[in-house]
């Protein structure tokens, strides 16, 4: 199968190569730049309409193009998509969205993978902040319009981010007219949701406009005491200051409260335990929370020559607290398991600055652009945590009954660091246009970091600090009015703060991506399609030996394909479908390297509605994986999970929705770790009926 990119990409590189002799004569597709700027500035949000396409993104791009002028595999998940699915967290939707991968835990501490790597970090309108599962910093979704989503490294905007790539949330803004819908779910595991969301203009003219949003949902299944509730407050306003120039402030507010579940351990024997499994193997006292409060300003001005500037700011507070025990072991032949204590606080904060301007130019007679900007980024991490190796044995039958106690503040803390970042870079991305069917991109970035890590038990403090210029490029080829060709390559260069056994802060993480691939569009841009290849070679990814000390592991290699349609086939039919392939190795060994592939070879995901009448609208989806592999554990084998969803419009104002969840019940491992925790079974079928009012 190695073999299989290698060929394909010599084959659509031949395509690029001769295309322009086979299609010189076919019409242009029309392009939404023109010298008095870039039309894409304009566009709705994506809640003002019921598709599941829009015409362009900023993800990876930093000014709006439309999907088949980024040459890299970019997806939006509207407003719509994320209604009909009626997901509330952004793991939900990518455990529907073609080529992600969602490692489950209590919602809000999942992991969303792309292209074999977890995202560490999400951007809320370009700027970026800390994501880590297990502090629960997976971002509610009810005050967010739409999700951008990139696979693959865009070390040119984002050089913080990881090489699986970014997500881009963009935040619901004041509306010029008065709107506003309420919503209440009950489902089963006694699933809730109640959410208000209002917009409106707060002067006579317009020039003011106001959001607020508030949501809260939770469930609390009765098999395993699990219990979990979240909470969403946000608030906006964007202010006119002329004809050209606007302010948006906001404030988001988001917090969770769970029962930690790691998941079952294996048996006696080393196997998976049968399903259904509804056992949960933790006391009934474990607990975790998490809150955070994102402050947002930002400041636009369109000028006359068509020029565009933005200047945008994130400040982010978040706290998390845990006290828990999971299994640390495979269940004994005596119906015994080692149950360790895991137990921290974490404090993060996260200041971001970034300032651009973008202007579309004349060259050659065609329309080109270019962006250029800088941004600061402050990080820090302040964590205390105790985690034990050496565990307790107890009889499985006493797990739900052990003595409560305070596990950090018994043991003290195994760990207490705080690691600050700083990055200072500049930035620059030429589109040029030396004929009407093609563009040429080319990027470079250069960066300032430094690192400070202080461990707090022992008093000492390392430093470090880091400059590099990357790079990027790129090419998209207009075949047709629905066909383009497009090829990229494009840099990650991230310093590490992990210290390792001699003190030493590890080398940074390297990384590059070439991706090519065609992208289509049909019926008016109402389908977009994409077909990609991709190897991405990585070194440096931080791991932990058997002495539980950081060091850098090797060269790794991921490649593989995608294919991924979205949109509108029919004014009543609407779909999402694609199909993923991955192939992993390590090409380049160190001293310790475990390659857990996180990925399955194969995924393939549908989703589909379709409008019967004008008051009755029906849903399906199907999700399937390959086969689970995991070098530390059991595997898990293929599955099948059909998902369904009704809705039903009972007047214009008034409207019901009810969705299935794993309609046919499927009993599968969704994810698979260690002997004892992350062999976790996906969800069993479960339903949710929702009921809207707009007013």
């Amino acid at each position: 199968m190695s073999k299989y990119p290698k060929f394909a990409f010599t084959t659509l590189f031949s395509c690029m190569v001769f295309s322009s002799f086979t299609w010189a004569e076919n019409q242009i597709r029309l392009s939404t730049l023109t010298v008095e700027g870039n039309e894409l500035y304009q566009e709705e949000a994506s809640e003002e309409s019921e598709s599941y396409t829009v015409d362009g993104a900023t993800v990876g791009s930093k000014t709006p193009a439309t999907l088949r002028d980024i040459p890299q595999s970019v997806s939006v998940i509207t407003h719509q998509s994320i209604k009909d699915q009626n997901a509330d967290t952004l793991e939900e939707i990518a455990e529907n969205t073609p080529g992600l991968r969602m490692l489950p835990n209590e919602r809000g501490r999942s992991s969303v993978i792309a292209r074999g790597y977890k995202y560490s970090e999400y951007n809320v309108d370009g700027l970026p902040a800390q994501m880590e599962s297990r502090l629960g910093t997976m971002p509610n979704l009810a005050a967010f319009d739409r999700i951008e989503i990139m696979r693959g490294p865009s070390g040119l905007f984002d050089a913080s981010g990881e090489m699986g790539g970014i997500i881009n949330l963009i935040r619901k803004r004041g509306t010029d007219e008065f709107q506003g819908n309420a919503e209440v779910s009950l489902g089963t595991n006694e699933q809730y949701e109640a959410g208000l969301d209002i917009g409106s203009p707060l002067n006579d003219d317009g020039s003011v406009r106001g959001r607020l949003v508030i949501n809260g949902f939770g469930e609390t299944p009765e098999e395993t005491d699990k219990s979990e509730h979240h909470e969403t407050l946000y608030t906006a306003i964007d202010i006119d200051l002329n004809d050209n120039t606007t302010l948006g402030l906001g404030f988001l507010h988001q917090a969770r409260d769970v029962t930690p579940n790691n998941g079952l351990p294996l048996d006696a024997n080393g196997n998976l335990l049968s399903l259904p499994n509804h056992d949960y193997y933790a006391p009934s006292w474990n607990s975790f929370t998490m809150e955070s409060d994102d402050f947002f300003a930002d400041i636009t001005h369109s000028f006359a020559n068509g020029g565009y500037g933005k200047v945008g700011m994130r400040y982010r507070e978040n706290t998390s607290d845990w006290n828990y025990m999971y299994a640390g072991s495979a269940i004994s032949s005596t119906d015994t398991v080692s149950m360790l204590p895991y137990a921290g606080d974490v404090e993060q904060k996260a200041f971001v600055v970034d300032a651009s301007y973008s202007q579309p130019f004349d060259f050659m007679g065609t329309i080109s652009e270019f962006v250029m900007g800088a941004d600061y980024k402050k990080f820090e991490d302040d964590r205390r945590e105790y985690k034990s190796r050496a565990g307790t044995t107890y009889a499985v039958s006493d797990l739900s009954s052990i003595a409560y106690y305070d596990i950090l503040a018994t043991n003290g803390a195994s760990s207490y660091s705080n690691v600050q970042r700083e990055e200072t870079g500049l930035y620059g991305k030429l589109t040029l246009r030396p004929i009407a069917n093609l563009a040429i991109i080319a990027g470079a970035r250069a960066s300032q970091w430094d690192i400070t890590n202080t461990n707090k038990l022992t008093d000492s403090t390392t430093t470090r600090s880091d400059n590099k210029a990357i790079w990027y490029g790129g090419a998209v080829y207009d075949l047709d009015d629905s066909h383009s060709l497009y090829a990229s390559a494009s840099e990650l260069y991230v310093p590490q703060e992990y210290v390792d056994a001699n003190g030493d802060v590890l080398d940074p993480r390297e990384g590059k991506q070439v991706e090519l691939g065609i992208k289509s569009s049909y019926l008016d841009d109402a389908i977009q399609a994409r077909f990609s290849l991709y190897q991405i070679d990585d070194k440096n990814a931080w791991g932990v030996n058997s002495s539980r000390e950081f060091i850098a592991t090797g060269k790794r290699r991921m490649q593989g394909a995608e294919i991924e349609i979205i949109g509108q086939v029919t004014e009543d039919f609407k779909v999402i479908a694609g199909y993923s392939y991955i192939d992993t190795d390590i090409i380049e060994e160190s001293s310790y390297d475990v390659l857990i592939s996180y990925m399955p070879e194969h995924m393939f995901n549908l989703w589909g509605s379709y409008q019967v009448n004008e008051k009755l609208n029906v849903g399906l989806g199907l999700n399937t994986l390959s086969k689970i592999e995991n070098d530390s554990g059991a595997d898990a084998s293929a599955y099948e999970v059909v998902n369904a969803m009704m809705s039903y419009q009972f007047t214009p104002e008034l409207s019901a929705q009810l969705n299935i969840d794993n309609l046919l019940n499927e009993k599968y491992y969704a994810r698979v770790g260690d002997s004892g925790q992350f062999n976790i079974p996906g969800a069993e079928r479960a339903a949710k009926a929702t009921i809207r009012y707009q007013f």
